[in-house]
């Protein structure tokens, strides 16, 4: 470009003509210069001298610039406060470099960057907005992930608390189902946040699995709504609705900030290629010499000359007269020859260029084009390709290092090659080994857990195909327990060898047995017959094991318990038909082991509705759904109620009460019963301090005790703990529990005298029933005795009971006891208990459990209760009297 500027410029000097020659020679200045006269000017001398040319420069604002946008990325990239406040900073330094930067345009008269400062508001703008929604995507990002993570934890919650029959959970195929929909929506979900675009298809696989999610909770709605409550299914609607909402507006969230992002990134590399590089300010106005055929040589910047020792001066050749400079003025007309001469300069100038340039580019291209194509070769897996050399010389250099590297690639992969035959060889072997252990238990050799799935699917198909039913056992060996903890685990673990053959051998040649774990086994039998055949095949596995194991030179005998189950009768799949059978197992238990039990509907239905009562009680302790009532204990000599028992109620949203006798089973063995237990004993002791700070200061509340609660070595503290916290004296709480408690061993019994000596009273609920014995009079630290109303029952009408009755109360008043008759329903019961002393009495004939703010009504109602039967059983002593009077008189009068 610089050749053919100078080529243009001598075309065009030749066309305008030359009106001067100068001569260059070097000049030495005197030593000196002379006073210069205003008046007589000097030849070659400037008048004034200019100081050097200053430039407009924007490095400065560059800098700031590309400060700024680094502290825009980072702020994009987190919100902590370092970044934010970093951001701010590189905000007030753009500013002041933009100030600057204007007022240097300004005084160079430069009015082309006006608009800078607009653009770089705009910028600034556009880098706040973008922010922003960088800020707004982590909140919907979390968002979404937080209501995953709701959704997920309630469904979690809800098969954790899933029945479980002997370690195995039931649960509903439907609340299964949504789960697995939910897990596949949050691996999309973790997916799109890793690989994060604007590609539709990142996003479609988010949609789906919402669309597969909506589909499974749509399918099952009313298994949920039946198994979890429509409270349950109503919050799972909502959260995923809120999933929708986020999506979409996380969508279109990011979809701004790539438009925000790019245009950002233009918009800086506009204001980069606006920014001067160097402009020089308008020459000002400098004084001439009086000779006007003298020119001023300029230094590059534009200023004057310096004076040295060397000068370059001009020289005129003659001094022109008048005429002559005017003359001058006019362009002097170009010669023929000088025309030829500049054109055939800039012909061979522009030629030159030409070759220059083609050489140029072959020197270049040529070898990149070669060393594109050899990359491409190399990546396609062709490590032998060379690039032949030549082009300038470091491109030159480049294609040696290549040929050098793709040698080095070659030998490389020759290498992984072989070794990776040798990785295959290896991964196939364990593989194999993997696949095996995969299938097969270690311990015993039979089909494990995953295995026995593929075999049962595989004979239902089979079965399916041919019309054929398929027999499903599962047992479990009896009281293996004890076997390791008296024994020790590894003997156990040859005795699961031994059982695992015997099972085998029994099994064949109808059928194959598995280990689904522990002391857990499985039968699979293809072509059974009805119900009767599996339970034949089950009592044939029983008679199998009444002849002893041989293990290490020992004789053991083991028995085994049988639950089975057929398909398609009971079940159509694997899982099922297991479940169906570990259910007849349960049943097997409950009856007594050793024996076989074939699944039947009501089974599953009875364990179902455990399930149910279950769930539904975890929910009431969230639901915080129990009350107390108190029913007062009337004493039989003064007719007053001394004592008032805490009797637990469960209100349903419904407003229905539930029986204890309904749930509180289920409690004891889900283990409830410690958490509702806990909530029983505080309520019932801020009730008694309440009364007891109040209007009844001798109040004393009865409260039922489980016997799991006796074995948490932390009761007596937390009895301790919630008197001192209510201020309640000990006397004021009596511990209720019945005889099962001298089944958990002597340290239950060691809970009680420590109870006891706190001062709390103990007593004995339904004496006379279960394990009822006078033992147990001697061994437990009672205060009171409480009769079990099926002695009271029959009071009136069995003199046995009667004496029984009797017999017990005045042998407890003689231990010091005191006695409660409780289940009193009748006049008649209440008239035989009149001459017991030192009794109090208990039931609906005188008063119902009322809630805490009717009790002292109850009590009042109990008394005056009490005192009308005491009137209502001397009056009909003595209309019995009366009536017997004339007949008694008859007799005499007929005697005499």
């Amino acid at each position: 470009m610089s050749v053919a500027a100078l080529a243009a410029a001598a075309n065009f000097i030749v066309e305008r003509g030359v009106s001067f020659v100068a001569d260059i020679t070097m000049v030495t200045p005197p030593a000196s210069l002379p006073a210069v006269d205003k008046a007589t000017p000097l030849t070659g001398t400037p008048a004034t001298t200019a100081p050097p040319a200053k430039t407009l420069s924007a490095d400065e604002l560059t800098r700031a610039l590309e400060r700024f946008d680094e502290a825009v990325y980072s702020a994009l990239q987190s919100d902590s406060i370092e970044v934010q406040a970093r951001y701010r900073q590189s905000i007030i330094e753009l500013d002041r470099a933009a100030e600057s930067f204007m007022i240097q345009t300004e005084a160079f008269g430069q009015h082309t960057y006006m608009s800078v400062p607009a653009a770089l508001r705009q910028h600034k703008g556009d880098a706040a907005r973008w922010i922003d929604l960088s800020q707004d995507r982590r909140r919907l990002l979390r968002e979404y992930s937080e209501t995953l993570e709701h959704m997920d934890g309630r469904v979690n919650a809800s098969l954790d608390g899933a029945f479980k029959i002997w370690g195995r959970v039931v649960a509903r195929q439907s609340l299964v189902q949504l789960n697995t929909s939910l897990s596949g929506l949050r691996d999309s979900f973790a997916g799109a946040v890793r690989t994060w675009s604007t590609k539709p298809e990142i996003f479609q696989s988010l949609t789906t699995a919402e669309a597969a999610f909506a589909k499974s909770l749509l399918d099952n709605a009313r298994s949920l709504r039946r198994a979890e409550s429509d409270e349950w299914f109503s919050a799972m609607e909502r959260d995923f609705a809120r999933l929708v909402e986020v999506r979409t507006a996380l969508v279109e969230t990011h979809q701004q900030l790539t438009s925000i992002g790019n245009g950002f990134v233009t918009q800086t590399i506009r204001l980069l290629a606006r920014m001067p590089k160097s402009v020089a300010p308008a020459e000002p106005a400098t004084g001439v010499t009086n000779e006007p055929h003298e020119a001023r040589p300029q230094q590059a910047d534009g200023g004057a000359p310096p004076i040295g020792e060397h000068s370059l001066v001009t020289k005129p050749l003659a001094s022109p007269s008048l005429s002559e400079t005017n003359a001058a003025a006019e362009p002097a007309e170009p010669t023929s020859s000088n025309r030829t001469l500049v054109a055939w300069i800039s012909v061979i100038v522009l030629a030159v260029l030409l070759w220059i340039s083609i050489a140029t580019v072959r020197s270049v291209v040529i070898p990149v084009r070669r060393l594109i194509a050899a990359s491409e070769k190399i990546a396609a897996g062709e490590p032998d390709t060379r690039v032949a050399r030549g082009g300038i010389k470091e491109l030159d250099s480049l294609a040696v290092a290549f040929n050098n590297m793709a040698e080095r690639l070659s030998r490389a992969q020759a290498v992984a090659l072989d070794a990776h035959h040798h990785l295959e060889e290896k991964v196939a072997e364990r593989t194999r080994q993997l696949q095996e252990l995969a299938e097969v238990d270690p311990l015993t050799g039979l089909p494990n857990r995953r295995h026995l799935f593929t075999l049962l699917n595989a004979s239902i198909d089979r079965a399916s195909r041919d019309g054929r039913r398929v027999g499903v056992l599962f047992l479990d060996v009896d009281n293996f327990k004890n076997i390791n903890d008296s024994i020790g685990h590894s003997f156990g673990d040859r005795v699961l060898r031994a059982i695992a053959q015997r099972l085998q051998a029994a099994a064949q040649p109808a059928g194959f047995a598995a280990r689904l774990g522990g002391d857990e086994f499985t039968i699979i039998y293809e072509g059974i017959g009805g119900p009767d055949d599996v339970h034949a095949a089950g009592e044939q596995i029983i008679r199998a094991f009444q002849s002893p194991l041989d293990i290490d030179g020992r004789d053991l005998i083991v028995g085994v318990s049988v639950g089975a189950s057929i398909y398609p009768e009971h079940e159509q799949n694997a899982e099922a038909l297991l479940i169906a059978a570990d259910t007849a197992l349960f049943h097997t238990k409950s009856l007594g082991r050793g024996r076989v039990s074939v699944f039947t509907p009501d089974l599953l239905k009875g364990a179902s509705n455990q399930f149910r009562i279950e769930q539904d009680l975890r929910r009431a302790i969230e639901r915080d759904e129990f009350e107390l009532f108190f029913q007062p204990e009337v004493g039989i000599d003064d007719l007053q109620t001394q004592l008032v028992e805490a009797l637990l109620r469960w209100r349903t949203p419904d407003g229905r009460y539930v029986p204890p006798g309904e749930f509180l089973s289920v409690a004891e063995q889900s283990g409830l019963i410690i958490e509702i237990s806990d909530w029983v004993l505080r309520t019932a002791v801020r009730a008694a301090s309440q009364w007891h700070h109040g209007s009844w200061p001798q109040a004393r509340v009865a409260v039922n005790v489980s016997p799991r609660q006796l074995l948490d070595y932390r009761f007596v503290d937390r009895v301790r703990e919630l008197l001192a916290e209510y201020d309640l004296p000990a006397r004021c709480i009596e511990i209720e529990l019945t005889e099962s408690v001298l089944q958990t061993g002597p340290a239950t019994i060691e809970q009680l005298h420590r109870l006891r000596a706190l001062g709390l009273a103990i007593a004995l609920d339904d004496f006379g029933t279960g394990y009822s014995s006078l033992s147990s009079l001697e061994r437990l630290p009672l205060t009171r005795v409480k009769l079990d109303r099926s002695l009271i029952e029959s009071i009136d009408t069995n003199t046995r009971s009667r004496s029984i009755v009797r017999a017990i109360v005045e042998m407890c008043n003689g231990l010091g006891l005191q006695v409660t008759a409780e289940g009193l329903e009748r006049a008649e019961q209440f008239e035989r208990l009149l001459g017991c002393k030192h009794l109090s009495l208990q039931g609906y004939l005188l008063a119902r459990p009322a809630p805490m703010e009717q009790v002292f009504t109850a009590m009042a109602s109990a008394a005056q209760r009490a005192q009308e039967l005491v009137l209502l059983s001397k009056t009909n002593a003595v209309a019995s009297v009366i009536k017997q009077l004339p007949v008694a008189a008859g007799r005499a009068s007929a005697n005499k």
